[in-house]
């Protein structure tokens, strides 16, 4: 086969090791991926990449016995795993709220669709309690890894045969430990210039900064990247050699990077040596126009075929970690991702969940691996992410109707976003009546511009005194700067859909209010 398709996953299967299933029971993606994977070419060592910590820290001695197998089970008197007697808890029932079209493909892997809820019980089944509520591994549990390597597979197809698979406690877990895995206190992380605030938490509870790249309508800016590696001035340190990106649907600008920008993109990566964090949690979620307005279950291969190329896609060699989460596409308390990546990559970074958040919670990977796979299987997954996409589409449609009504179009400026939650109100300050009477503003040492943030602050106070709740753009911004305009994250996630339309016109009020323009009546029946 040249690439995996969700029709081998059946064929595949059955040519594979069959899955073992234990307490902390040590697996890899190895086990799991297709034979095309053996023809590419290794992946290049990033070793000399590694942060001084990460060269001098090999995990946990204690997991690493984990790894050893044995042809007969030895009698568990050296581990402090307590046995599943010990458990106040005898099943778990699942309801899951989606029921899938029937499909006329023979291929999916999911069972029982004609029922919605499902037991787990304490020991029979493939996945139970008895091992979900014991300790595992770090990479996760048989099963559930087993699906996602599938899916990475099948979407990714990574270009080079050793990489592999971790599942990890969501993405802000997940970069964290990379950004220790890979960047010395005191280095700078390029960045969008605005970007996502937990990341810039991070870099600076690690003592990293971040240096803010210019973006335009399809993100990051490639010339602007290549200027600032090209031009960059050595005494304020050395020159960054990671750069963290969110490809799609950028949180917060919402823009999405063309096929085109990301191979420039890692055409430079290649040049320059980076290391990318691909952070992508807004992939699936599709948000451009389509014809499509009912769920169609063999329409799949198309919504698939359509899913644009990723950086790990690109990737030859293994300089790409990307970082999915299930946050934005099933429910963020479940606390759950994974990451891809070489498998020297992957190693390390097991190395470091070993002694910090060590898995997944073992009940998420239960409920994770019982509707992804037990349920639904590979095409009753994205079968749920194109319903989702146009959930997202038509709540998308709603908000951009009523900021075309309600918004004073000579002050705010939006386009539509392809991909994500989010959509970016850019509003033009300088047209504010109090500065075109002022004068040119002036910025205070940190480059905040004194002006601006009055007049970004007033709107988010006048926002909230209206009943509607929004985000201020200069929370996002990688490198502070003077910015002759102010901009706002509104979100159609979140709301009820009958609020959206009352609360973008909220929002345009505050607007309106602070720059002395005509309001509208407001209020939900």
């Amino acid at each position: 086969m040249d690439c995996l398709t969700v029709d081998d996953v059946v064929s595949l299967r059955a040519a594979s090791e069959p899955v073992r299933v234990g307490i902390a029971t040590y697996t890899s993606s190895d086990s799991f991926k297709s034979q095309h994977c053996n023809k590419k070419p290794h992946s290049k060592s990033m070793i000399h990449q590694l942060s001084i910590e990460a060269s001098n820290f090999g995990g946990s001695a204690l997991k690493k016995t984990a790894k050893r197998h044995f042809k007969s089970r030895l009698i568990p008197l050296g581990i402090g795993r307590p046995i599943d007697e010990f458990y106040p808890w005898e099943s778990f029932t699942l309801e899951e709220s989606f029921t899938l079209p029937q499909s006329s493909h023979a291929g999916a892997t999911r069972v029982e669709l004609n029922s919605s809820v499902n037991t787990i019980a304490k020991r029979d089944g493939l996945f139970n309690l008895s091992s979900g509520l014991n300790y595992c591994h770090s990479v996760g549990q048989q099963p559930l890894l087993r699906f996602i390597t599938e899916h990475v597979e099948i979407i990714h197809n990574p270009p080079y045969r050793d990489w592999s698979v971790c599942l990890t406690c969501g993405s802000t877990s997940a970069f964290e430990i990379v950004l220790r895995m890979f960047c010395n206190r005191g280095a700078a992380v390029f960045t969008e210039e605005y970007t996502y605030p937990g990341f810039i938490s991070s870099t600076l509870l690690l003592g990293l900064h971040t240096v803010g790249i210019r973006m335009d309508d399809d993100g990051l800016i490639t010339e602007e990247l290549a200027r600032t590696l090209r031009t960059w001035d050595d005494s304020k340190g050395s020159r960054p050699r990671f750069l963290y990106t969110i490809p799609s649907g950028q949180n917060p600008t919402g823009a999405t990077q063309s096929p085109e920008r990301k191979k420039a993109i890692y055409q430079i990566a290649e040049e320059y040596d980076l290391i990318i964090i691909e952070d992508d949690p807004y992939y699936f979620l599709r948000t451009k126009h389509s014809h499509q307005t009912v769920p169609n279950p063999d329409a799949i291969d198309s919504y698939i075929s359509n899913l644009p190329p990723t950086f790990l896609s690109l990737d030859r060699s293994g300089r790409v970690v990307r970082l999915d989460s299930t946050s934005k596409i099933l429910a963020p308390g479940l606390r759950a991702g994974w990451v891809t990546s070489s498998n020297e990559i992957i190693e390390k970074f097991i190395s470091y969940q070993e002694v910090g958040p060590l898995s997944t919670s073992g009940p998420t990977q239960l409920m994770l691996w019982n509707l992804l796979d037990a349920k639904w299987g590979h095409r009753g997954f994205f079968t749920w992410l194109e319903h989702l996409s146009r959930q997202y589409r038509s709540r998308l449609d709603i908000v951009l109707e009523s900021c075309d009504k309600y918004l004073p179009k000579d002050v705010c400026q939006w386009s539509r976003p392809h991909n994500g939650m989010f959509l970016w109100i850019h509003i033009a300050v300088e047209k504010h009546p109090e500065l075109r009477s002022q004068g040119e503003s002036v910025c205070d040492k940190s480059g905040v511009d004194f002006k601006t943030g009055e007049v970004e602050a007033r709107v988010w106070s006048r926002a909230c005194e209206n009943g509607v709740q929004v985000t201020m753009g200069s929370l996002f911004e990688a490198t502070k700067s003077c910015a002759s305009r102010v901009s706002f994250r509104l979100t159609y996630a979140a709301a009820d859909e009958i609020e959206l339309d009352e609360g973008v016109k909220r929002f345009a009020n505050a607007v309106r209010k602070e720059f002395g323009l005509e309001q509208f009546g407001t209020g939900l029946s």
